[in-house]
């Protein structure tokens, strides 16, 4: 009878113990694969997700500083007879209502005189010219009207000159977070319809928003400049202005940036309700004397880009926050992408500063910031941090007055 030896039935297998100190080797690489990968995975979403940003944050500026660019005005002032070249910047309620609630959210609405390119020109020029056709004619037929068009275009020399506006507005979405940059050019001149056989210059008209230029007139006549922006903000360099620090941007009191601006300093900025106090006024008096004009040296623009909205949201906030609150919670703090030792977040229409990041949570909440108004915000809002880029402008025309 053949019996096999104990040692030879040992060597036959494994024991349940080197069965489990095996399964556990195998499980610590299988963690440290896991880790690594993860690793190299959220590496490369997060360079991706950086370009992006760095890719819409350059485009913003490039667009914004190619249309301040073109902004017009005369040296000296002593070559006319009437203002033509106003700037003028006003801070008022987001879509210009005629009536803004109390501590409603601002915006800043830029107008300006402005050199046109040829072909924005060109448009302009085509548009005016059907507009007074068809005014005269309702019954022209298009083929007709676009050969009268070309006729009377031969004749109309390009000036190069005409007028802008610009002004942030609320995007539409779900989302009120986002903003668009929206822009108009008109011709010297130029005025809108307002109504049957009432028409209306965006340029001669003291407040948007008022009856004389509706917001909903503003909004249709407009088109997107730039979409999926957080924030837009301009501060000018007057002849008092040492430094772009001051955070207050009145330029009334101390060596801070200017907010509002009138260059004809015609008593269109006096208060809150016309769009801030421009520091600089001098009253109805001066609004038709070219020799007063003044333009400031540079504008310094802060543009907020938001996140492409396929990537994963930057925060979540998982309870509601009243308008009160001073703290607020996330989801996985760790993967929060904004500074621990401080910063500003975006919850729907408002600009939050924060303190501190401890953990999930956000400490020392400043609400209302950058003229926003303090909202409460339901629990799962997206929380935004976007992009930020920041650049100045020289003013070639800039003109002080140093006699005030």
């Amino acid at each position: 009878m053949n019996h096999r030896s104990p040692t030879r039935r040992r060597a036959a297998g494994f024991t349940l113990i080197e069965l489990l100190v095996v399964m556990g080797i195998l499980t610590g690489f299988l963690v440290m694969l896991v880790q690594l990968v993860d690793s190299g995975v959220r590496m490369f979403s997060e360079g991706e997700l950086g370009q992006a940003l760095a890719d819409r944050a350059s485009r913003a500026q490039r667009i914004i500083a190619r249309e301040l660019s073109t902004l017009r005005g005369s040296a000296t002032g002593r070559d006319r007879d009437a203002v033509e070249d106003r700037l003028v910047v006003q801070e008022l309620a987001i879509g210009l209502p005629q009536q803004a609630e109390r501590g409603a959210t601002k915006v800043q609405i830029l107008r300006g005189a402005v050199r046109l390119y040829p072909e924005r020109e060109l448009a302009l020029v085509d548009a005016m010219l059907a507009t007074n056709l068809l005014r005269a004619d309702p019954s022209m037929q298009p083929s007709a009207l676009d050969q009268k068009v070309a006729e009377l275009r031969a004749g109309q020399p390009l000036r190069g000159i005409g007028n802008m506006l610009l002004l942030p507005a609320r995007q539409e979405g779900t989302d009120d977070a986002l903003l668009e940059l929206r822009a108009l050019w008109l011709l010297p001149g130029q005025a809108l319809p307002n109504g049957p056989d009432r028409f209306a210059d965006p340029f001669t008209v003291a407040v948007p928003g008022s009856p004389e230029l509706p917001g909903l007139l503003v909004h249709n006549v407009t088109a997107p400049l730039l979409s999926d922006l957080l924030h837009v903000e301009f501060l000018l360099w007057s002849q008092t202005t040492r430094t772009w620090g001051d955070a207050s941007g009145t330029g009334i009191s101390g060596a801070g940036p200017m907010r509002v601006w009138d260059s004809a300093r015609g008593g269109w900025l006096v208060d809150d309700l016309s769009g801030g106090q421009f520091a600089l006024d001098r009253g109805p008096a001066s609004a038709n004397d070219p020799r007063d004009d003044v333009h400031p040296h540079a504008i310094l623009v802060r543009c907020v880009v938001a996140q492409p909205p396929e990537y994963a949201p930057e925060g979540l906030m998982v309870d509601a926050l009243s308008a009160d609150d001073t703290s607020l919670t996330l989801y996985d703090g760790n993967r929060f992408p904004g500074a621990a030792e401080g910063g500003w977040i975006k919850l729907r229409g408002e600009w939050i500063g924060y303190a501190e990041r401890v953990g999930d949570e956000l400490r020392g909440l400043r609400r209302g910031g950058r003229s926003t108004k303090p909202l409460d915000h339901p629990a799962g809002s997206r929380v935004h941090i976007g992009r930020t880029v920041e650049f100045v402008l020289p003013i070639a025309h800039a003109k002080d007055d140093w006699n005030g």
